[in-house]
């Protein structure tokens, strides 16, 4: 394993006044093996490459301090992982970027929301950053940051429900805490406003005791591609009903005059459609998109046609329109 780079950033967190904790032994063994001509996770990516995500295993320790417990899950970007920070002695996620980004926009973002006001009761509804620094890998370095680590996301949960959509009296408690969320942010576009990006807090810690205890008893399953490489399979935590968490601030933007291409395709405001200024309040659109996308099995807007950008667009502004 190669050794991390120093911290750009410190942590937040006051110091343990206890002595470090000697990292777990996870198992080697008794895990299902996933046959190797599958692909699994990350691997199903259309630009997938093994060298530019980071070789990260349960059991490895990061930064000399966070013993990886679980693998939470994978984006275009990152891969995410619950750790057990051996100072502190408590459990964090670890958000590993892949190693294409000269820079992460979120580490910013994340750092310029912090100055806010610590008084506003939408700062409860995001995921702030503890800490970020850079590692090593093997074909590159990768920026980390460390976060609070959270439940389900609402996509996920809504996948779960028997009818596909939720309850509206479910709808209408999340919706207020996205709009809290929202005015906190005033000033700064999310721009990435969905069910996928908003996680559901942890009201147990204790769960996450037993998340880890499970992973040493019942390993998850695994491929192993190489020496170097295995790929674990995601773990989903569930761990009650805390408040909701507005996350994933890859595409935000600071200040009050933007142009040009934002947003995913299906949810893109009418005013990047129309190629005109944007701000923050394009993040509004997005919740009433949201509120529909919680309450009906379909969306309101679809890809129509991802190859072709003008006929999309105009199938978008024509559905708007309507």
């Amino acid at each position: 394993m190669a050794a991390p780079t120093r911290a750009y950033s410190s942590s937040s967190s006051s110091p343990s006044q206890r002595p470090p904790l000697l990292p777990r032994k996870f198992p080697s063994s008794g895990f299902e093996i996933i046959d190797p001509s599958i692909k699994v996770e990350e691997e199903n990516l259309p630009f997938y490459d093994p060298k530019i995500f980071y070789p990260a295993r349960i059991g490895q320790v990061i930064h000399d301090r966070y013993q990886v417990v679980a693998k939470l899950g994978y984006g275009t970007t990152a891969t995410t992982w619950l750790c057990h920070d051996l100072v502190h002695h408590h459990y964090v996620t670890l958000k590993i970027h892949v190693n294409l980004l000269p820079h992460v926009r979120e580490v910013d973002i994340l750092r310029y929301l912090k100055t806010f006001d610590s008084e506003h009761e939408g700062r409860n509804h995001i995921r702030m950053v503890d800490d970020a620094f850079r590692i090593e890998g093997p074909h590159g370095t990768h920026e980390v940051l460390v976060l609070p680590p959270m439940s389900l996301s609402l996509r996920a949960l809504q996948e779960k429900m028997p009818t596909g959509v939720f309850d509206v009296e479910l709808a209408k408690a999340a919706l207020p805490q996205v709009l809290l969320a929202l005015d906190f942010l005033h000033g700064v576009a999310n721009i990435d406003v969905h069910a996928g990006n908003l996680l559901v807090g942890i009201s147990d810690d204790s769960y996450l005791e037993h998340f880890a205890e499970a992973e040493l008893t019942r390993p998850s399953a695994r491929k192993q591609v190489s020496d170097e490489l295995t790929i674990h399979d995601s773990q989903l935590l569930m761990a009650g009903h805390g408040p909701l968490y507005l996350c994933d601030f890859g595409e935000a933007r600071i200040g009050d005059e933007h142009k040009g291409v934002a947003m995913p395709i299906q949810h893109r405001a009418p005013e990047i459609l129309l190629d005109v200024d944007w701000d923050w309040a394009i993040d509004m659109w997005s919740v009433g998109l949201l509120a529909w996308n919680l309450l009906e099995p379909k969306p309101l807007f679809t890809i129509y046609d991802a190859d072709n950008k003008e006929l999309n667009e105009a199938h978008h502004l024509v559905n708007r329109s309507c």
